[in-house]
Formats: structure tokens, sequence, C-alpha cells
């Protein structure tokens, strides 16, 4: 996001190959410099992590992927520290320094909308599709991928840039990046892969939670969506198998990386747009927006370190190209509910009538047996005699039970009680 037209003459905006700092200018930019300074540690320190004890998940290559988004953002912040030297001269200057900025802020921009991506859809692969993954395709993924952002980078001084339009790269505003002088270029090179890789991103993640849960499923040759109350999700345990179950947990958080690369993403889309529109963007929502775009790696560091604690070891996993059994909706199971059978029974044997209501008098046939259901794990003995009731079964068998549960006991007719 830029200083919008209004903030400078017009020519010497498009121009101007020096652009000067005052005193609050130089502040605000710092503050971008402290923001790509911490994102650029976060990072750091994960790499140093990740080299000292590298997760290893079995059959995937999460690991891979995200490293390549990991180093998209040291790019990016790479990028927002190289604003130093623009706070020290207090001016923006075209040159050999300027040009270096502008295209490791647009690759770090760019690869971070396309690892992002990748790693969602690599996710997808391995949850929604079950499909295998191998090394190759994903040694292959890795080298289209960053030729995929060399070339983006590239195209634009190698090929858009005209000599009589002027520079591609340059001083845009109080950095460099891509010149006001080609705005299309601007949106179609870089917020473009931004917004999309946001908006399919999240759509991938939300269809894996849906599928892994068990909302969305596939049968008779058809998908179908299933909805239930919240108090009920239960009933999707049945069509979920041992993959589906392990990594349930996993797919609900996962859900976050889109969600706050979106969030990130927002207040430089919405500035941006109010550019477009041909309105002044204030100098301060300038910096706040691009301030918190800069924090995207310190974001994507914190929630792989939430999520990687509910991964689970997909060594004791099947493979996850393994199909899943295509669930029937007609049958039972569909609902959560397992049919069982209950075994015959023999008929109770029928009591003597004089043991169906027991007298005092029959006390030295009785047995006493204390249950413990007192307060607390309190067994019956530490119980007062006021506290407790006797319930007689039969005229051989007497059971010891607190008062305080004698109201929630259902008994038969043929039970009788007794104060001690």
């Amino acid at each position: 996001m830029y200083p919008s037209l209004s903030d400078r003459g017009e020519a010497s905006y498009l121009l101007g190959t020096t652009y000067s700092y005052d005193a609050s200018h130089a502040r605000a930019v710092l503050s971008l410099v402290i923001a790509g300074g911490l994102s650029g540690f976060a990072v750091w320190i994960m790499f140093v992590a990740v080299s000292i004890r590298s997760p290893t998940y079995q059959n995937t290559h999460v690991v891979a992927y995200f490293i390549s988004l990991l180093m998209a953002n040291a790019l990016q912040a790479i990028g927002s520290t190289m604003n130093v030297k623009w706070v020290l001269d207090r001016a923006v200057e075209a040159g050999g320094y300027c040009d270096v900025q502008a295209g490791i802020k647009q690759a770090g921009n760019v690869g971070m909308a396309l690892w992002s991506f990748v790693l969602a859809m690599h996710i997808f692969n391995l949850l929604f599709l079950r499909w295998k993954s191998t090394r190759i395709a994903c040694y292959t993924t890795l080298g289209l991928g960053w030729l995929c952002v060399v070339s983006i980078v590239s195209v634009g001084p190698l090929a858009i840039q005209k000599e009589e339009i002027g520079p591609y790269f340059g001083p845009s505003g109080y950095w460099c990046w891509i010149t006001h002088l080609y705005p299309a270029e601007q949106t179609w090179l870089e917020y473009f892969f931004e917004f999309l890789s946001a908006g399919l991103s999240f759509f991938l993640y939300v269809a894996i939670l849906c599928r892994v849960r068990g909302n969305l499923i596939y049968s008779g040759s058809r998908w179908h969506f299933r909805y239930v109350p919240r108090g009920e999700s239960w009933q999707f345990a049945s069509s979920r198998d041992i993959i589906d179950t392990a990594m349930l947990r996993v797919a609900r958080r996962m859900v976050w990386y889109p969600v706050a690369y979106t969030i990130f993403l927002l207040p430089v889309t919405i500035a941006r747009f109010i550019e477009f529109g041909g309105e002044h963007v204030p100098f301060a929502a300038t910096m706040f927006a691009d301030t918190i775009f800069n924090l995207q790696g310190i974001a994507n560091v914190l929630i792989f370190i939430f999520i990687k604690r509910f991964i689970p070891d997909t060594s004791t996993l099947p493979e996850f190209s393994t199909p899943r059994e295509e669930v029937d909706l007609n049958a039972a199971t569909a609902a959560g509910i397992t049919p069982f059978i209950l075994p015959p029974q023999p008929p109770p044997p029928s009591l003597p009538a004089h043991s169906q209501r027991p007298e005092r008098s029959n006390e030295q046939h009785r047995r006493e047996v204390d249950l413990e259901m007192g307060e607390g794990g309190q067994n019956s003995a530490s119980l007062s005699r006021s506290d407790k009731v006797k319930v007689y079964f039969d005229s051989t068998i007497v059971i010891v039970v607190p008062r305080i549960i004698r109201e929630s006991v259902f008994l038969s007719s043929s039970m009788g009680f007794w104060d001690l």
C-alpha cells in the first residue's frame, strides 16, 4: 500500500527519482523496519529449530512447502528492513539498491501467496482426495514454484518496461516497488495473486474440514452435505476412518492459515482500493496497513507452533492414499447408530412370599454390604446413623446407602426402607 498521488505533485510522484522524508515520515517508516525485523527474527528462529530437530511427517511434504513459505516470509522481512537506508538518508532515491528492494519485496509478497496456496493444495490432496504424494512431485513443485516467482518478478523489468513510459522498479512512495507508471502490473502481478491465494486457500481448508469431519461424504456416485446440530456431532463418527479421526483436530486448526493471511492482507486491500477510486489515503493509514502486513512471518510461525502439537505420528497411520469406504446413507450407521442384539436372559427367579417385606426380627439372617456412595468418595461407614438408610432386597442382604440419595433411587415395591 502506498501513498496517494495527492501527497505530492503528480508529475514528480510518477517521474521522481528522489522523495524526501521529514521527521514524522521517518519515524513511521521505522515502524515498518521494526515489523520486518521481528518477522525476520521469528522466521530465523523457526529455521534453526527445523534444522536442529526437523519434524518428519511420513508420506507428506508439509515441511518442504512450509519452509518455502518461511523463505518467502524472510524475503518480505528483508525488503522491509531495507527501508532503514531511507530512514537514515531521509529520502528514497532511485538506483541499484532501490531496484533490489523492489524486486525482493515483490518476490516475498508473491512467494507468500504462492506457497500458502501450495501448502493448502498439498493438504487438500492428502486429506480430501487421498492422493499419494511422491518425492518427485515434491521436487517438481518446489522447482516450478520458485521458477514462477522469479519469472513474475523478472518479467517486469525485462519484458514490460518501456523506455517511453519510464522505469518499472523504482521509488514508489516512501520505499521502492513497482512504480506508479505501471498501475496494471501493480494489481495483476502482485495484488491479484494475494487475493486469489487467500480465497482459494480458505475454500480448500473449509472443504478439508467438512470432508474429514464427516459433513461432506461421497455416496451413490454423488456428493452429499450433512448437517446436524452442534450437540449431535457424534453422528459423524461412523463415517470417519482412522486417518480422518486422527487428523480432525489438525484440519480444524489449519483453517487459521488463510484466515490470518486474509486478516493481515485486508487493511492493505481496503486502502489500495480507496486509492484506486481516486480518494486520498492518509499517511497514518498507509503505515498502519503496511505494518500489519509485514507481521505475517510472525503469524505463520505462531500458527505452525500451535498446530504442530496436534499433528499425530503419521508413521503409525495407514497411507494417506488409503481410500475411504463408501457410506450407505440408508444404513443405520449413517446416523451414528450401530445395530446390536442383546443375548437372551433367563427369567428371574420368583421370590418367596416371606422375603417381600422382611421384618426386624429376621436381622440375624441378613448380611450388610457397604456401598461407597457418599459425597466426595466418602464411604458409608463414615456416615452417621441419622444419615443412613437400609435397603432390603430380600431376607439375606442389607445394603447401607446414604440418606441423601434416597429420593433419587428408583426402587420396586418389594423393597423396604428402615432408618438405622
